[in-house]
């Protein structure tokens, strides 16, 4: 280990070599490689999108644990080595790594390949699980989120082994099954293999682009929190004419509940929610102004849709910075074909918030236990039960090594300056590395706002997967530039 003459010193002597360092535009072996590969790559997305790897139903374990080992035959054959899955209390992770550029900084490359439930299944087009390579388009469930960002990193770590026999990096891939649930095994994962895990840098191959022609980078997620409320009024189901409009009902009481948590100004009414908002900073405000966004163009896009939300903010302002509360689900009485004349006994939904800088998702759990049983009408007993999707917010500064590396990357693929932004969704995975290890994970991953991930006819566009192992590749390299600096060490001054 070389110790830094000072900290200052070797942040100025790296960024001066990521400002004057010139990605090879010329011969490269491992573009070359991924160039000649392509039909394998596209033939390995596929097959990899076949497995319905459903976390969140239980009939698919098995689906799950044979994705797992998919990816642990897949990790082997582009040359990691010590590539082991790892069981938890329910979906396994897949590890493996390559840690021989004596020297170089260490990366861990973190993606997911479980996926989301197809309902409703009739919507689609195509089968989700018969995955197919259509006018240059992916289609099937999982295709964009994350099967096709996941392969990238492996695609491009292969070509860089099987071309010029090492990496510029050392790396360690950490591959989970549980993401879409909320990743509730993740933290004891981090917690007890520390040692394992330790790297420099970290990225995530989920996540995504804004546009197809113009780069960004993520520097903040958005938190989350879900949970199911069932209101019960009767011991069992009562004849609609005979005890109609004599008991209370309980799917009119829980949508009356359900309907009280937000005003007529979207502003949501849960005491205590909006207690630990950070307001929005002037740099917040910047990058607001900076991002390219047609709203009038998006809305028509989903159909017509007018924006609504928060009185007081824009729609930029309330998708990044500000917190949700949505009914995701809400279900009572006879639910087939034709009518059942029934008041039914109880009523279930699920609520889902999204979550902003400062706020801590356990009070806010506490906050809406304590609305729900406080406004409850009387005589209705209230369940409410947390379920697995639970994370903390997630910010990062702009001016990371990786960050700067990364940007650099993205404008030569992309041909157009790189932005920093917000996602107004989730990654568990992003805020507990920070937590647990303290390492910043920077997102670097090529899906589209309209790949319809989590919905009906999920996409991932062709050119989006060629262009995001080739940059893999070019990401890998620059990184490994750090180590030809004289200054750079093992250590985290960075």
């Amino acid at each position: 280990m070389r110790a830094a003459a000072s900290s200052g010193t070797h942040l100025f002597l790296v960024t001066m070599w990521l400002c004057s360092h010139v990605l090879s535009s010329g011969a490269n072996a491992p573009l070359d490689y991924l160039d000649k590969h392509t039909s394998q790559y596209t033939k390995e997305l596929i097959d990899l999108v076949n497995i319905p790897s459903i976390s969140s139903l239980p009939e698919h374990h098995t689906d799950i644990l044979s994705a797992a080992k998919w990816l642990q035959g897949r990790l082997k054959t582009a040359g990691l080595e010590e590539v082991k899955i790892y069981p938890t209390k329910s979906q396994p992770l897949v590890f493996g790594q390559w840690l021989h550029a004596k020297g170089a900084p260490t990366v861990l490359i973190y993606g997911h390949y479980d996926v989301q439930p197809v309902d409703p299944l009739e919507l689609w087009n195509n089968k989700p699980f018969d995955a197919k390579l259509v006018n240059g388009e992916f289609l099937g469930r999982g295709a964009a989120d994350d099967k096709g960002g996941l392969l990238q990193p492996i695609q491009a770590v292969e070509a860089l082994l099987k071309s010029e026999g090492k990496l510029p990096v050392n790396v360690k891939f950490l591959l989970e099954g549980q993401e879409e649930i909320g990743s509730p095994d993740f933290e004891t994962f981090l917690t007890q293999n520390g040692k394992l895990l330790q790297a420099d840098y970290a990225l995530s191959a989920d996540g995504g682009q804004n546009f197809r022609d113009q780069g960004g980078l993520a520097i903040g997620l958005r938190g989350a929190i879900t949970v199911e409320v069932e209101l019960q009024t009767l011991a069992s189901d009562q004849h609609s004419g005979m005890k109609g409009g004599t008991v209370l009902n309980p799917i009119n009481a829980l949508a009356k509940l359900l309907a009280g948590m937000v005003d007529d100004d979207h502003h949501i009414t849960v005491e205590g929610f909006y207690d630990d908002v950070r307001p929005l900073t002037s740099e917040d405000k910047a990058d607001l102004a900076a991002f390219p966004f047609d709203e009038e163009a998006e809305f028509q896009a989903l159909g017509g849709a007018l924006p609504v939300g928060e009185k007081g903010f824009t729609t930029l302002e309330r998708r990044w910075l500000r917190p949700t509360l949505d009914v995701v689900g809400i279900w009572g009485g006879f639910q087939g074909a034709g009518v059942k004349t029934i008041v039914p006994s109880k009523a279930t939904a699920k609520v889902s918030c999204r979550l902003v800088p400062n706020q801590d998702p356990d009070k806010i759990v506490q906050a809406l236990e304590a609305h729900m049983d406080r406004h409850a009408p009387h005589g209705a007993k209230v369940t409410f039960r947390l379920l697995g999707f639970k994370a903390h917010p997630y910010s990062m500064p702009k001016d990371t090594i990786v960050n700067k590396a990364a940007a650099k990357v993205l404008e030569e693929v992309m041909g157009k300056p790189t932005l920093f932004y917000r996602e107004g969704g989730t990654i568990p995975a992003m805020a507990l590395l920070k937590n647990v290890l303290d390492i910043d994970m920077t997102m670097f991953s090529f899906g589209l706002p309209d790949d319809r991930i989590h919905a009906p006819n999920e996409r991932y566009v062709e050119s989006m997967y060629k262009m995001g192992r080739v940059a893999y590749v070019k990401l890998l390299q620059s990184i490994g530039g750090l180590a030809q600096q004289e200054e750079y060490h093992d250590g985290s001054e960075l």
